[in-house]
C-alpha cells in the first residue's frame, strides 16, 4: 500500500475562517481541547495516513461505513450494504445526508470521492487500498456498486476506514489548489467543520449546525473543538493536570502513574494495534548482511527493557509484526505457532557468534534515527547500551516526531536514493482489523522505496508473493497456512525487531464522560457523546 506523496503537507497560518459550516452556533456549549502529539498533515481524509491527523479529519469526514467498538463493518452513509460474490460489493446510499454547507450529498460525491483514493495521481495515500477495484459506479438513483478485478479477503474494510471518507465534490473542485490546506480547508458530512489551523500551534472546529443526525446533533455538547499541537510529553501530561486540555490519546507510558494518581483525571487503558519496532535497513551495509540482524536480535533483553520501563503499558515483543489484538479467529493458532517457533532469544554468546559469521566480527559504528518522545529516547539509549559488547558504536540522532515519520515513510533518501538511515526506531498502528494492514505495508517491496512504510527496505520477492497470495485468499484456513509460510521466512531474515506491542492510553477531565476508548476504536473518537459529569 505505497503513500503517495502530497502537496498539501505544509499548511500556511491562517485567520481563523469558518468555511461554509453553516451558521455559527451562537450557544453556550462546551469548548473542548485535545492534546496532540504533532502538528497534523492536512485537513483531507485523503492524506490521514497517521494516527494525529485522523483524529481531527474523523471528526469532519465520515464514509458509507464505518467499524463499531466491536470492529463490525457497520452502515453510516450508507442504509446498508451486501457482498453479493466474491467480486460485487453493494452500498444502499442514504438518500437524507446534506454537507455542513447545507448543499445536499449526491451519488457524484459519493463516487467522486471513492474515485478520487483510487486514483494514483490523485494526491492521497490510498491508491493501494484499491488495487483490486475494477469499477465504482451508481447502479440506482442512491445505489454504488464496486467490482473487483480478483478476489480480496480486506477489501471490505476499504470504505469504513479512511480511505472511504466522503468529501463535496463542488467545493473539492472550487479548492483543487489549496484543498485541506490551513487556506482550503474541507467540506464533508461529519459533526464538525473546519475552523481554522495555525500551523505548529492549533486546530479549531465548530459543531455542524447541518449535521444530517439530529439526535446526535442535539445531544452534542461540544459547540468548539480546540487540538493544541503539544510536542513535548511533560508539557502535555502537565496540560492534562492543570486543565488545560481536556484529552490526549497520545501519552508517553513512562509518565502514566502520574496521571493514574490525579484526581482530576480518568485514565484509560485498553488494548490497540500499535507495535513498536527497530527497523535495519537491509540495503545498506553492514545491515544487509542477515548475521548481522541476527548478532543483534540476540544482544538486545526486550525482557529486561519490558520489565523496567514499559512495565504494564503494553506487550512484550515477539517475532510477529502483529499483536494478539490482530489475531483474529486464528488466535490460538497464532499462539501455537509461537510456541513452535520460539521468540527473540537474549544470549550474548549467540549473538558473538552470529557476528563473527558476518562480514563485520569486530564491530562497526553505526547510527539510529530516533523521535524526542522520552520513552524512544530511552529505547535508543537501551539499544546503544545493549550492543556494546559487541563492539558495534551506535550514534543515536535524536529527531522531532514529525521528521521521524518523514524518514519511516522514506521521504528523505541519500545521494543514491536509498534510506538515509542505518537503522530506525518505527511504530503501525494497522489501519484495519487484518494481518494484511501489518505485513503489507512493512514487508512488500513497493513499500521499501520513497514514500513507502517497509522503513527496514527489505525486498524479497517471494515475500512479494506470499502477501499478494494471502490478501487474495478468501478461505480461512488456506490464508493462515500462506501467512505462516511468510512468518517462517521474516522470522529467518530478521529485518526488524519488534520491542512491543503498545496499549492506548488515553486521558480525560473528569468534568466529562461518556468519551468511551476501547481496544476497537481505531482512529474515530465520538466527540459528540461527550456528556458533563454530574
Amino acid at each position: 500500500m505505497k503513500k503517495l506523496p502530497c502537496l498539501l503537507v505544509l499548511p500556511v497560518l491562517c485567520t481563523a475562517l469558518a468555511f461554509a459550516g453553516g451558521k455559527a452556533d451562537q450557544g453556550k456549549g462546551v469548548t473542548f481541547t485535545i492534546a496532540l502529539s504533532e502538528d497534523i498533515r492536512a485537513v483531507d481524509p485523503g492524506v490521514a495516513w497517521n494516527f494525529v491527523t485522523n483524529q481531527v479529519t474523523n471528526q469532519i469526514t465520515e464514509g458509507l461505513l464505518t467499524l463499531d467498538a466491536g470492529n463490525n463493518i457497520v452502515p453510516e452513509l450508507a442504509k446498508s450494504w451486501r457482498q453479493t460474490d466474491d467480486l460485487t460489493y453493494v452500498y444502499e446510499v442514504r438518500d437524507d445526508i446534506v454537507f455542513s454547507d447545507g448543499t445536499k450529498m449526491t451519488m457524484d460525491d459519493v463516487v467522486f470521492s471513492l474515485e478520487r483514493y483510487r486514483n494514483p495521481d490523485g494526491g492521497t495515500y490510498f491508491a493501494d487500498f484499491y488495487a483490486d477495484v475494477a469499477s465504482i459506479s451508481a447502479t440506482g438513483p442512491w445505489q454504488l456498486t464496486i467490482k473487483l478485478s480478483q478476489p480480496s479477503a480486506i477489501f471490505k474494510y476499504i470504505p469504513a476506514i479512511g480511505s472511504g471518507r466522503i468529501i463535496s465534490k463542488a467545493y473539492y473542485e472550487k479548492h483543487a489548489d489549496d484543498f485541506g490546506s490551513a487556506q482550503g480547508g474541507i467540506i464533508a458530512t461529519g459533526p464538525f467543520v473546519y475552523q481554522s489551523w495555525t500551523s505548529g500551534q492549533e486546530i479549531v472546529l465548530k459543531k455542524n449546525t447541518n449535521y444530517w443526525d439530529k439526535a446526535k446533533l442535539a445531544s452534542n455538547i461540544v459547540d468548539t473543538l480546540v487540538y493544541k499541537v503539544i510536542p513535548d510529553d511533560t508539557t502535555r501530561i502537565i496540560a492534562l493536570q492543570t486543565g488545560s486540555v481536556d484529552f490526549s490519546a497520545n501519552l508517553p507510558p513512562d509518565q502514566l502513574d502520574q496521571l493514574a494518581s490525579d484526581k482530576n483525571v480518568t485514565l484509560t487503558i485498553v488494548d490497540s494495534y500499535r507495535l513498536s519496532f527497530l527497523s535495519m535497513n537491509t540495503q545498506r551495509a553492514p545491515f544487509n548482511d542477515v548475521n548481522v540482524r541476527k548478532a543483534i536480535s540476540h544482544a538486545l533483553n526486550l525482557s529486561e527493557f519490558q520489565r523496567t520501563i514499559i512495565k504494564n503499558t503494553g506487550t512484550l515483543g515477539t517475532v510477529l509484526p502483529f499483536g494478539s489484538a490482530l489475531y483474529g479467529s486464528d488466535a490460538s493458532k497464532w499462539q501455537q505457532y509461537l510456541q513452535k517457533t520460539g521468540s527473540y532469544n537474549y544470549d550474548l554468546a549467540q549473538a558473538r557468534q552470529s557476528l563473527a559469521q558476518s562480514g563485520y566480527p569486530n564491530g562497526f559504528n553505526c547510527n539510529v534515527i530516533v523521535s524526542d518522545s522520552s520513552v524512544d529516547n530511552q529505547r535508543a539509549l537501551f539499544l546503544q547500551e545493549a550492543l556494546k559488547p559487541l563492539n558495534i558504536n551506535v550514534e543515536i540522532r535524536r529527531v522531532s516526531g514529525d521528521e521521524q515519520d518523514t524518514y519511516q515513510m522514506g521521504s528523505i533518501l541519500d545521494a543514491n536514493g536509498k534510506r538515509d538511515y542505518d537503522m530506525l526506531f518505527g511504530n503501525w498502528e494497522a489501519d484495519y482489523p487484518d494481518l494484511n494492514s501489518n505485513i503489507e505495508i512493512l514487508f512488500a517491496s513497493g513499500q521499501a522505496g520513497e514514500d513507502g512504510y517497509n522503513s527496514s527496505a527489505y525486498a524479497n520477492p517471494r515475500i512479494d508473493e506470499l502477501i499478494e497470495a494471502q490478501r487474495t485468499t478468501i478461505d480461512p484456513a488456506r490464508r493462515f497456512e500462506i501467512q505462516t509460510q511468510f512468518m517462517d521466512i521474516v522470522v529467518s531474515d530478521v529485518p526488524y525487531i519488534v520491542f512491543d506491542y503498545s496499549n492506548r492510553h488515553s486521558a480525560l477531565n473528569k468534568k466529562y464522560t461518556g468519551l468511551e476508548v476501547t481496544p476497537a476504536w481505531l482512529w474515530v473518537l465520538p466527540v459528540q457523546n461527550l456528556k458533563a459529569a454530574k
